[in-house]
């Protein structure tokens, strides 16, 4: 196992792609604290799942735009697991508006808990992880959309641009105390985020729901959205050693959506 009796803590790990990435990284041996906020049930049945593979996990309500909320996370890890190895800031959200139409409410929607609470739960984990002098891992999923403009998520694609500027950023900063800070950059995922998007389309373009699909899919030279495991895969990759020569890196799992980009 790659990831024997490390500690891992996955926000937003309830379902979809942080579910994915939670269970891929307790197959690897480690211990994992998931946490989620809007649906505390979902992120129990992922703590539950892992449990029943022999490895420790605890459920964590955490709302990633509260500083005081992710600190008692963090104690109430540490007081469970000893220490903290790997964090994966993985907590996103997603809404559609063309930019006239847009609210604050909207935009700050996205920003708060798609770039916001990823510099939240990063500063108080750094923390942490530079007390304990061993090094550690820290993996920001960001996406696609934070490589290129995308019409109606503005604000989205704005919020994913700012997590892979911070994860170059902060890289920078910790290099010296062996902590190496990563960015995964997934294209459109099966998951309910994926299907809701999809419907917020079809709507605002007044076509069919199976068209907006193969809008989408006529962008991914593999021919098929991705799934959580094809994400958590590369999670997995840079929370091990194997990836202890790799930092400020954004990696993208988007099935060839960027070649001649």
């Amino acid at each position: 196992m790659k990831l024997l009796n490390k500690t891992a803590i996955v926000t937003g790990g309830g379902s979809g792609i942080g579910r994915g990435i939670a269970l891929a990284l307790a197959r690897e041996g480690a211990n994992v604290a998931v946490s989620g906020y809007a649906n505390l049930d979902l992120t129990e049945k992922t703590a539950r799942a892992i449990q029943r593979m022999g490895r420790r996990a605890i459920a964590l309500k955490v709302d990633v735009r509260s500083y005081e909320q992710i600190s008692k996370a963090i104690a109430r890890t540490l007081h469970n697991f000893g220490r903290i190895d790997i964090l994966v800031n993985n907590a996103g959200v997603s809404s559609l508006s063309p930019v006239v139409d847009m609210t604050e409410q909207d935009w700050d929607y996205n920003v708060d808990i798609n770039a916001k609470g990823v510099f939240l739960f990063t500063k108080a984990v750094l923390k942490q992880m530079i007390k304990q002098g061993q090094g550690g891992r820290i993996i920001n999923i960001s996406s696609l959309a934070g490589k290129f403009g995308n019409k109606f998520y503005a604000h989205y694609s704005a919020s994913k641009f700012a997590v892979i500027g911070f994860t170059k950023s902060v890289a920078l900063e910790v290099a010296e105390h062996k902590i190496t800070v990563n960015a995964v950059c997934p294209t459109h995922v099966e998951t309910p985020m994926t299907d809701r998007e999809v419907k917020w389309e079809s709507k605002c373009l007044g076509v069919p729901e199976s068209e907006v699909r193969k809008r989408f899919l006529a962008t991914i030279p593999i021919g098929r959205f991705a799934t959580p495991e094809d994400v958590a895969n590369v999670v997995v990759f840079l929370a091990s050693d194997e990836s202890n020569f790799i930092t400020g890196a954004t990696i993208d799992v988007g099935g060839g959506q960027l070649i001649g980009a």
